[in-house]
């Protein structure tokens, strides 16, 4: 009994200390710390979680943490480009960590067409810009985060208004008529952002083609900019080529963040115009210089003020909301990200809006034990977009006519109806009534998306194939009711416009990597690629309605309907692809390029052609002669790279090789028959123009590793120019498209990136490029030099000026050589006193286009970009400036409010400026309706400099230091846009272009969208 009871006791106490050591053991206890690297920087953000567990958490800014877990716990510190370490807990209750550098994982790879690159191995010329960067300073599209981030770039905002166009170019213009915007691949699928052949048409400029992506959902956009990098993409190469990556989950628990920002927008800067008693004045001195009395007394002109500021009437205080919501994570075997956004921007000007509603799934499924991966990137986005006339040339545009329109006339009468004063006798418009009653809304839908799977076949080898679609639907719908000038001509206007558009991808690539032998390494990358796209659109009109209600109109209630037009686009393009990369030794690199593309769109006899690069990289830093070198403790890295290479430009629309048919009508025995004709003369040969360029860089690091450098010098010439050449009106045409003429692009990129201060704290960095480029068109060929379009008929200009020896867009016209200062000095040109006097290049006493020269160039000297940030725990401040030099513009604007002749408002200054028998140095002609103001506006008075230096954004961030269970991380920021601008340039903005995407007349300004300033404020919530 009393061994069973010594048993028993024995058996309690191991019980009992069982118990208590599994308590002591899965007791849960708080641990503390903090991580740094090896310079005993601290780390934010580094991942810390419970081994075998999802239970985690992440350092704060000051590289603290704190995390409950049990006595038995290992824990797992993890951060990008360092070795993950793992500390059992056991009784520590303190646990500091110094990670060191993963010198692989830092190696950045930077992505280029059908594959990524380590960026030491790239022999290309790449620029890169990370996904944080473009999240610190707001911008409303991808291709305003490439505003002077990028060497050899510079960016163009067509209009200004919400959603409205962006114009990119890529190391100069590469054709005078086929597109020039770059190619974009988004996620792998290619398109091109043709802003007309994605948009509604109409009577103003379409929407951006890409603002269906929102700027938060990338994580990094790579510009490829030689023929090395673009040559893979063949046929669409010759512009430069856009990579877009998106976001991924990465494994590890589910995150949701919440982006919120709100931005307070008004116009930077305004156009002063005459008051009400200067208009009379300017009025009365016109209508006395053409024989009469004047319109207006004394006490007319004293009583009158200020009268009506149009423009003030039709601009607001604009606003942008934006909201997104994001939740990422991931297992091993399945990655994930969701976003969905909305985006809401009421524009300056009244009745100007666009919204954005987008989602975007990106998911990665491991399958078949991890021997294969399922990818799948999509998106959709709809857009609405509401606007009013503006960024046009003809009679009606908003803004010209608000700048022009009588101040002396009230919005409304006394009954509360709108006046409409007359603009120059020409018609009558009320400026608040178009924008307020009429009726311009655009709706766009676009799922956009690409799913591939990857098989790893053996070491080494992969083979991936994938599905692209971009489908767009996009509707158009306005209406001009009684109080508008259009309604009020044709007894109120309704139009449908409708376009559908569908582009399909199939690609499939195989690749292989393998290293040879000690320090020599190959990849091959061989694929076919087929695009297939159907772009549908159809348009109807209807005039006569019988009521002003927008919603309660159809097309069959007008009495006049118009004729309708419908139309069908369809292109193909089959691609073979091939790359070697093969490196040596870690100091000799060497790239093969080639593709072969077969594209409906040219002629039967040319519709394939081969696209080959070759590009070759030294490290010379890595030589043992360097290395030896006393260079080498300055120098840590040096890089020299060279490539040659073909690509093409295939962006023209359909079916210019072929002759169609369109309705023509004939008179048979005197009666009207309706037929058949041909639309212009086929052209069997018809082929894509080819850009061989040369790019020369060199790469370089210094001052251990704190300065990065990279210069690159470039050849580029353009063969084979697509141009309307001028054949014998026999034929029934006066014009065929042929490959004819050539032009070059000239230039140097400087890019330089410095870390100024990198301790503790507080961290410095400052980064800048710049970039010159010099174009011209070399050869015309078989065409003569002409003058392209104009964009204004009724100011009676011509478009820019198209001649061999000189760069694309320039402006031809009278050389502007002051004024006349007597009645006899100007009398062989029929000119007075105070007339405009040109230069007379022939010297024969008269003013003709003979006396015509190049009197501007819209093409800037150099573009530039300035940008530098600085972290001091918990704050974070950024600056971006950017500039242009050198280029002009032809401010058409002040060349109908400054002409002095029009009974329009002028310019506030145009009564003290204008010469006068009382002001003989008055710098503007004499104010006399008698005068010819044709040749004034085609003179280079209103050629203008366009150089400026913008402070393009200004961020000022705080992180608030939480980390609990609800709120993992928390920002807030205050930032500016466009806060000033320094300019000798007159009107609202020098980045203006009427003429959108065309390279010819770009640097017109007329009717422009006033660019806003905006000051924002954002939230960033992480959980």
């Amino acid at each position: 009994m009393k061994q069973l009871l010594q048993k028993s006791k024995r058996i309690a106490y191991g019980f009992i200390l069982l118990a208590v050591t599994g308590f002591s053991t899965f007791a849960q206890r708080s641990v503390t710390g903090k991580v740094t690297g090896n310079n005993n920087e601290t780390l934010a953000g580094v991942s810390i979680f419970e081994k075998q567990t999802k239970k985690g958490t992440t350092t704060a800014l000051d590289g603290t943490y704190k995390i409950d877990v049990p006595a038995n716990a290992v824990l797992v510190f993890s951060f990008v480009g360092f070795k993950s370490q793992e500390v059992a807990v056991g009784n520590k209750t303190n646990i500091n960590v110094e990670l060191a550098v993963d010198v692989q994982a830092l190696e950045e790879v930077v992505v280029v067409g059908y594959g990524q690159v380590k960026k030491s191995d790239l022999t290309a010329s790449v620029s890169s810009i990370k996904g944080d960067v473009i999240k610190e300073f707001p911008v409303s599209s991808l291709d305003q985060a490439l505003q002077g981030r990028v060497a050899g770039v510079q960016v163009s905002q067509s209009s200004a208004a919400p959603g409205g166009g962006l114009s990119v170019r890529v190391r100069g213009p590469n054709s005078i008529l086929s597109g020039s915007e770059p190619l974009y691949v988004i996620d792998g699928l290619p398109i091109y952002p043709d802003n007309n052949a994605l948009g509604t048409g109409g009577n103003r400029q379409p929407s951006n083609a890409l603002a269906m992506l929102n700027p938060n959902d990338i994580e990094s956009i790579e510009v490829l900019k030689d023929a090395s990098g673009t040559s893979i993409y063949g046929s669409r190469g010759a512009n430069g080529v856009v990579m877009i990556t998106t976001k991924r989950g990465k494994e590890g628990d589910g995150r949701l963040t919440y982006d919120a920002s709100y931005s307070m927008q008004d116009i930077s800067r305004k156009i002063d115009v005459m008051r009400a008693d200067d208009y009379m004045k300017y009025i009365n001195k016109l209508e006395v210089s053409q024989g009469g009395a004047g319109r207006y007394s004394a006490s007319q002109i004293s009583a009158a003020g200020a009268g009506t500021n149009w423009l003030d009437a039709v601009t607001r205080q604009g606003n942008i909301q934006s909201h997104q919501l994001t939740f990422s994570g991931g297992t091993k075997g399945m990655r994930y990200a969701f976003s969905g956004n909305v985006l809401d921007n009421q524009g300056v000007i009244i009745s100007t809006d666009f919204k954005r509603y987008g989602f975007r799934m990106n998911l990665d499924n491991d399958f078949l034990g991890g021997k294969a991966t399922l990818s799948n990137s999509w998106s959709y986005s709809h857009l609405e977009s509401s606007n009013v006339p503006t960024d046009r040339g003809g009679p009606g545009g908003l803004i010209i006519t608000a700048l022009g329109l009588d101040p002396t006339v009230s919005i409304y009468d006394q009954n509360g109806n709108y006046n409409y004063p007359s603009y120059d006798g020409r018609f009558s418009i009320n400026p608040v009534a178009e924008a307020k009653q009429g009726y311009d809304k655009d709706v766009t839908n676009r799922i956009f998306g690409t799913s591939g799977v990857t098989f790893n076949i053996i070491e080494g080898l992969k083979f991936k194939t994938s599905l692209g679609v971009d489908v767009v639907s996009a509707n158009r719908k306005s209406f001009y009711n009684s109080y508008t000038r259009l309604g009020r001509q044709n007894g109120r206007v309704l139009d449908k416009f409708n376009r559908n558009v569908m582009n399909l991808l199939n690609e499939n690539l195989l690749t292989y990597s393998k290293t040879l032998s000690k320090g020599h390494n190959i990849d091959l990358t061989a694929g076919y690629t087929n695009q297939h796209e159907i772009n549908q659109y159809d348009a109807a009109s209807s005039w006569g309605l019988p009521s002003d209600d927008v919603n309660s109109m159809n097309l069959q209630n007008g009495a006049k309907p118009q004729t309708p037009f419908s139309g069908r686009q369809e292109w193909n393009l089959e691609s073979f692809i091939g790359r070697v990369n093969y490196s040596a030794l870690d100091k000799y690199l060497l790239t093969v390029t080639v593709r072969r593309d077969g594209s409906s769109k040219f002629g039967p006899n040319n519709k394939w052609a081969t696209f080959p690069s070759a590009a070759i990289g030294w490290k010379i830093a890595n030589e043992e002669f360097f290395k030896n070198s006393k260079v080498s403790e300055v120098i840590n890295d040096l890089k020299l790279r060279a490539s040659y290479g073909v690509t093409g430009n295939s962006n023209i629309p359909p079916y210019q090789s072929v002759s169609g048919l369109v309705p023509f009508n004939y008179i048979f025995g005197g009666q009207l028959a309706a037929g058949y004709g041909a639309n212009n003369i086929a052209n069997p040969d018809l082929k894509w123009e080819s850009t061989a360029m040369l790019n020369v860089g060199l790469n370089t690091r210094l001052l251990n590793n704190r300065l990065d450098l990279a210069v690159d010098w470039y050849n580029t010439k353009t063969s084979d120019l697509l141009l309307y050449v001028s054949i014998a009106q026999s034929t029934g045409f006066s014009t065929v498209l042929l490959n004819s003429g050539s032009l070059t692009n000239k230039g140097v990129d400087f890019e330089a990136n410095y870390k100024a201060i990198d301790k503790g704290n507080f961290k410095w960095d400052i980064g800048g490029n710049i970039s010159f480029v010099r174009n011209e068109i070399t050869d015309l060929g078989k065409s003569t030099p002409y003058f392209a379009s104009s964009p204004s008929g009724h100011l009676g200009i011509d478009g820019s000026w198209v001649e061999a020896g000189n760069p694309i867009g320039v402006w031809r016209g009278y050389e502007y050589a002051g004024l006349f200062k007597t009645d006899a000095e100007g009398a062989s040109y029929s000119a007075k006193a105070g007339y405009p006097k040109y230069t007379d290049v022939n010297g024969d006493g008269k003013y003709t286009s003979d006396d015509y020269k190049i009197i501007g160039n819209p093409n800037p000297k150099f573009v530039w970009g300035l940008n530098t940030s600085l972290k001091y725990k918990n704050f974070d401040l950024g600056v971006f400036f950017r500039g242009v030099q050198g280029n002009q513009i032809r401010n058409l604007q002040q060349s109908e409010i400054g002409d002095g002749v029009q009974k329009i408002n002028q310019l506030a200054n145009i009564l003290t400026d204008s010469w006068s028998s009382e002001n003989q140095n008055g710098t503007r002609p004499v104010i006399d309706g008698r005068r010819d103001f044709i040749s004034f506006r085609k003179s280079s008075f209103f050629i203008q400099d366009g150089s400026f230096i913008r402070l393009q954004n200004v961020s000022l961030g705080y992180r608030i230091p939480v980390n609990n269970k609800f709120i993992r991380s928390a920002r807030v920021s205050v930032s500016g846009q466009n806060l000033f601008l320094i300019t000798k340039y007159k009107g609202f903005d020098p980045e203006v272009n009427n003429s959108g995407q065309s390279n010819l007349n770009r640097g017109d300004d007329y009717d422009a969208y006033p660019r806003a300033r905006t000051i924002t404020f954002g939230l960033n919530l992480g959980f």
